[in-house]
């Protein structure tokens, strides 16, 4: 059961990897293996900027702190815990994919890469939105650039 703010850490692994665990959520921890980082930093640390920022409860973080399971994540430590989480997912599908969207879209801009063309759409997201977002992906990529190899973030939802 949940006791206080989920905690999310992000581990620095070598060759532009990371793993990462979740506490403190209701269900069991949760890790996540070896991911490729990417250019900036962890999608899922993109996730927890912008979804902060934004005040987004019912996204990615937000159902993994209600118990959600998403693919690839296994549980932390062996437990009788047999609730999946897709209970959660069924009912906040839709919110998780929104909050993707707009994730997404704040990461294009400040990635600076196109947000026009074709299959691009329009923005989930109005200006405001945007530069909070900004700021956010901003304080969250020098988080991650000053943690050393094997050093660890930890962000509280």
């Amino acid at each position: 059961m949940r006791e206080g703010p989920m905690e999310i850490i992000f581990r620095k692994l070598p060759d532009n990897r990371h793993d990462l665990e979740v506490r403190d959520r209701r269900g069991p921890d949760v890790r996540l293996m070896s991911q490729a980082t990417g250019p900036t930093m962890p999608h899922d640390l993109v996730h927890a900027a912008v979804e902060s920022a934004l005040s987004i409860t019912d996204g990615f973080w937000g159902a993994m702190a209600r118990g959600a399971t998403f693919e690839g994540f296994e549980m932390a430590a062996p437990t009788r815990h047999r609730r999946s989480g897709m209970k959660i997912l069924r009912r906040g599908g839709d919110a998780v994919l929104r909050a993707e969207l707009s994730v997404n879209w704040a990461y294009r801009v400040w990635s600076g890469l196109s947000t026009d063309g074709r299959g691009v759409g329009r923005s989930p997201l109005d200006d405001r939105q945007v530069a909070l977002a900004r700021a956010a992906l901003d304080r969250a990529a020098e988080r991650w650039a000053g943690v050393a190899e094997g050093g660890t973030l930890t962000w509280r939802w």
